[in-house]
């Protein structure tokens, strides 16, 4: 078990391993409540990699559900609105991931055995309408063009990142400290090349040639 962790002066949860991979450990202490949940047949998972699009999803799915209702979708903050199976800690705190390459490769295997709808980010950046509409069809709601447009409206990054109900303002400073880090960052495709290095790039291509090549998915690292 490891120790209380500190950044710039944010205390943080303790963390220890389950099944390998590093979880907090309020999570590893309820892991069999996690491990035996029972999904209803009408159940939605929104199975994501932490900060690929996870809080747009939410949003998005929550206005396809309710219609493009404005007011609905600003009943409560995100994480109340779609609870999380490993987040079932008071309030809301960090979560360990373990690998990204076994994540969407898992995903990617399992889509063609289960009902699975399977996202790109760029996609959905780059052809948003058509996306959306793709994930109203998957949920059963078939939208108009006017309902479709009012979701891409309230979910474009620059109004989400005015909602309180959406992007994690209502986290206590403690917790989530937005002046350090914000949690709504650009929302931009290809941003990587502000912050990598060359060398940085080449390790980085040379490690996923490596970790997908037993897979035919592909990702898409800017837009062509």
């Amino acid at each position: 078990k490891m120790g209380d962790l500190k950044f710039d002066g944010t205390e943080r949860l303790t963390v220890d391993y389950v099944k390998g991979i590093l979880q907090p450990t309020p999570t590893c202490d309820i892991w069999d409540q996690v491990w035996n949940f029972q999904a209803k047949p009408d159940d939605l998972l929104i199975s994501t990699y932490p900060k690929a699009g996870t809080t747009w999803t939410q949003e998005i799915v929550d206005l396809i559900q309710n219609e493009g209702d404005v007011d609905k979708s600003q009943r409560a903050p995100t994480h109340v609105r779609f609870p999380f199976i490993e987040w079932i800690i008071p309030s809301i705190g960090f979560v360990c991931w373990g690998s990204w390459y076994d994540h969407v490769k898992g995903w990617w295997e399992a889509k063609d055995q289960h009902r699975i709808l399977y996202l790109f980010y760029e996609d959905m950046k780059k052809n948003p309408k058509h996306e959306f509409r793709k994930l109203a069809e998957f949920i059963g709601r078939n939208l108009d063009d006017k309902v479709l447009e009012k979701i891409l409206h309230h979910t474009s990054f620059d109004v989400m990142k005015q909602n309180p109900m959406a992007n994690y303002s209502s986290i206590p400073t403690e917790i989530m400290n937005h002046s350090i880090s914000p949690f709504m960052r650009k929302g931009a495709v290809g941003d990587w090349k502000n912050h990598f290095t060359v060398a940085q790039n080449e390790r980085f291509d040379e490690d996923y040639k490596k970790k997908m090549a037993d897979t035919s998915l592909t990702f898409h690292f800017q837009f062509q």
